[in-house]
């Protein structure tokens, strides 16, 4: 009984043959699935063959970088390219008698770190390393640490290496300053003019003007609280966290964390073992997104960083390319995740296109502006090269909405020779009755980028936010075209504030339309709006704030311009008089007989 009791509970436990194929047949199909998503799913496009291509093609091909050497008579910078090659004897670390080594490239303020290759004395790296500087002498500093688990890294040896002039080494080893070891490295330093220079780094040029702009605004910026961004990285206070996501950092096993996606960085934090890891990469260095998985089950995402731009913040992984590469498993939905990633770097590289555009556009109108006072030839720089064989738009009209629709009191003509000549006073006039000061408004002349004239505008205009100075420094572009027949004139205006909270992201752009009417009126439409030359978290406010303001004083500026055309042109007493004599000798109802 017993055993017949025995047997039945062992058939109830173990699975009957029927079972065990139904289970292999799903687990097959759920394989054969996954598969056939992983081959027909489309790969992420690199950044290196869309947006920004020129410049991470530029990158890579340095080695051809002789034709972007700038001539004697141009600015130019360096670029200095380094090659990790191999070391050997290193000092061994582990207890079992090797080393986990990495390598930390110091050049100026920048540091790139190398892949790490566990359990040798004897590593072979073969990564580049790109960095641009100003000038030479630079001195290059080769670090390399054992990267333990748990514990800090331990430093197994350095090594500074001048670079003196252009050319290059050839592979050279070098001896560490410890008991034993020496690196072999390969060091090439490059001439190149200065915007090819900032072609190879367009998008740290950003981050520094963006820099600049903040420094520029010194105690007036917009307090808030610091993020995670500010506290844990460092980033300067504008950036945001835009997403975040739970994941882990494959290394010698999974360190968990957290990642943190804004528009600049994607950047990682883990505290594990109260080991710190901080991992921060620049959009612009990161060459491609790529899925892949970890352990087989575990569905992961790499991020590959293009050629020579080396690991930020600890060492990232190798790969037989040459790049390097950060892996990243354990999300809670992968494919979200993957997409959001693909889309900020796609919209940085966007950013970046808009903003070279709108460098350009601001260079043309400061060169109109100061051509009409230099008399030496003014080289145009070759970024802006293309731009300068047509007319340019001098406003952007998608962001112009109307203000004010009416008349005024005289033509299009008077208009110009009243208010907006080299002769009047009118704008001198009307800043001075706003109380702004150190006004400087130059002349009228043409320009080969636009139609018409142009002039410019210096002021310190007086500023009522509680965000702003008292006095906040701007600059206005003026832009005017009269017809021939001196019926239709349209002048515009592009102001750039120097002193506010984001005054560096948006421009106001602002267009008056004056069409003679008869010859005591005209019509008069005005329009204008606010544009960004990059996004910022005050946007919306900002665009609506602007033309609320300017509704207000379009009001001022035209009840000025009424009493100033009165002041400047008084009715003439004469011709009134004879005017009413005439009139009264021509009225019958004056006459005597009729009286």
């Amino acid at each position: 009984m017993s055993s017949q009791a025995a047997s039945a509970a062992l058939g109830f436990l173990l699975p009957t043959c029927w079972e065990i194929e139904v289970t292999c047949a799903a687990a097959m199909i759920l394989v054969a699935l996954y598969a056939a998503f992983e081959l027909l799913a489309p790969r992420p496009s690199s950044p290196g063959t869309g947006a920004g291509a020129d410049d991470l093609n530029l990158a890579r091909d340095l080695d051809g970088a002789d034709k972007y050497k700038g001539g004697s008579g141009g600015p130019s910078a360096y670029v200095v390219k380094l090659e990790l090659l191999a070391a050997k004897n290193l000092i061994a670390a582990n207890l079992n008698g090797t080393s986990d080594p990495y390598a930390l490239i110091t050049c100026g303020e920048e540091k790139r770190f190398s892949s790490m290759v566990p359990g040798s004395r004897n590593p072979m790296w073969g990564e580049e390393f790109n960095f641009v500087v100003e000038s030479l002498p630079v001195k290059i500093k080769v670090k390399i640490y054992d990267w333990d688990i748990v514990w800090k890294s331990t430093t197994l040896g350095s090594v500074t290496v001048p670079v003196e002039s252009e050319g290059q080494s050839g592979p050279v080893w070098h001896t560490l300053d410890s008991s034993s070891g020496q690196v072999c490295l390969h060091i090439k330093a490059i001439k190149v003019h200065e915007s090819s220079s900032r072609v190879l780094n367009n998008s740290a040029e950003a981050d520094a003007r963006r820099r600049i702009s903040m420094d520029k605004q010194g105690p007036t910026v917009v307090h808030q609280k610091p993020g995670h961004l500010q506290t844990i990285f460092g980033l300067p206070p504008d950036e945001v966290v835009e997403h975040s996501y739970s994941c882990a950092l494959e290394r010698s096993f999974l360190y968990h964390g957290r990642m943190y996606v804004s528009s600049w960085h994607i950047c990682f934090h883990s505290n594990v073992f109260s080991k710190q890891i901080k991992v921060v990469l620049p959009l612009r260095d990161i060459d491609e997104i790529r899925r892949s998985q970890h352990a087989v089950i575990n569905p992961a995402i790499t991020i590959f960083l293009r050629m020579g731009a080396g690991g930020h913040g600890v060492p990232p992984l190798g790969y037989p390319d040459g790049r390097v590469r950060y892996k990243f498993a354990s999300f809670w939905n992968r494919n979200h995740t993957i997409r959001a990633l693909q889309r900020a770097v796609k919209n940085f590289h966007t950013m970046i296109e808009a903003e070279k555009q709108e460098r350009a556009q601001s260079a043309l109108r400061a060169l109109s502006s100061s051509r009409k006072n230099s008399r030496k030839e003014i080289n145009v720089p070759e970024d802006f090269a293309d731009l300068t064989g047509q007319l340019q738009p001098f406003v952007k009209e998608g962001v112009l909405v109307s203000v004010f629709d009416g008349t005024f009191p005289c033509t299009a003509e008077q208009f110009f020779n009243n208010l907006l000549s080299d002769d009047s006073s009118y704008t001198t006039e009307y800043r001075t009755a706003r109380k702004d000061k150190d006004i400087n408004l130059g002349q009228w002349h043409v320009a080969d980028e636009y139609d018409g004239q142009v002039r410019e505008l210096n002021c310190k205009s007086i500023c009522h936010s509680p965000m702003c100075p008292p006095y906040s420094a701007m600059t206005e572009w003026q832009h005017m075209v009269l017809s021939a027949d001196k019926t239709d004139l349209v002048f515009e205006t592009v102001q750039q504030v120097h002193d506010v909270p984001f005054g560096s992201f948006f421009e106001i752009h602002c267009r008056w339309t004056v069409k003679t009417v008869n010859s005591s009126s005209c019509s008069l439409k005005i329009s204008a709006g606010a544009h960004f030359k990059k996004w910022c978290i005050m946007q919306s406010k900002i665009k609506s704030g602007a033309v609320d303001e300017y509704k207000k004083e379009v009001q001022e500026m035209l009840g000025f311009a009424e009493s100033y055309m009165l002041k400047a042109n008084p009715p003439n007493q004469e011709d009134d008089v004879h005017t009413k004599k005439d009139n009264m000798a021509a009225d019958p109802d004056d006459m005597p007989g009729d009286q």
